[in-house]
């Protein structure tokens, strides 16, 4: 199954990442100096930024193009269902839904708009404002970009949720907190962190991909 291009350039930016800012080679004692932690807490910093931008991208880019093509033929698709269904959810991602939950909850609702098109305009308006008032990867931040995508929380690894979630506040404690109250950082282990989590969203971008082609 292929990949984005968007999934291609993410990957290509964590390897210059890794080269610019992570020991050549990792100690075996896990001793490094005060600069080779400090590199590795802006290693931290800077792919976190780089995961944020990408599922941004990839968000943003399958609603409008997902609206685009509705636009033009007036066929629905599961990320238009799913995107409307989270807009008539008022985008709330606080408990545990799927999409077949969120869609009965739009179903129960009245819309007073003159036209579904000025309806898909409005979510789109919404959900533009979400993306940039998005601040993190943390499991709130991740549902509300990838709900309106179609794509079923409940189908990716929950393990691999959950080591996202944590990064999204090891990422805040560094952003955050005076380096006396972080303690000491290991760059191997951010490396292998960093790794697992690329896995993972190799493997959503494959599901977001194939929302996109209809094979879903």
């Amino acid at each position: 199954m292929r990949v984005s291009n968007r999934f291609k350039e993410l990957k290509t930016r964590l390897r210059e990442l890794r080269l610019h800012l992570l020991p050549n080679t990792f100690s075996p004692t896990g001793d490094y100096s005060d600069r080779q932690q400090d590199r590795a807490r802006g290693y931290r910093l800077l792919v976190h930024a780089e995961i944020e931008s990408y599922l941004e991208d990839v968000s943003k880019e399958t609603v409008t193009e997902a609206i685009r093509d509705w636009k033009a033929n007036q066929k629905p698709s599961i990320v238009i269902v799913s995107f409307l269904a989270s807009y008539h959810s008022s985008w709330n991602v606080v408990e545990e839904v799927n999409n077949e939950e969120i869609i009965q909850i739009a179903k129960s609702r009245k819309n007073g708009k003159d036209s579904v098109e000025q309806v898909i305009d409005l979510a789109q308006k919404q959900f533009t404002k979400k993306l940039k008032d998005n601040h993190g990867v943390k499991d709130k931040n991740f549902k509300t970009l990838i709900l309106p995508l179609g794509v079923e929380i409940s189908s990716l690894d929950q393990t691999w949720l959950t080591n996202l979630d944590s990064f999204g506040t090891k990422r805040g404690e560094v952003a955050h907190k005076a380096k006396r109250a972080q303690g000491s950082i290991n760059p191997k282990d951010e490396f292998d962190l960093v790794n697992s989590l690329l896995v993972g969203i190799e493997e959503l971008d494959k599901k977001i991909v194939r929302v996109k082609a209809g094979s879903v």
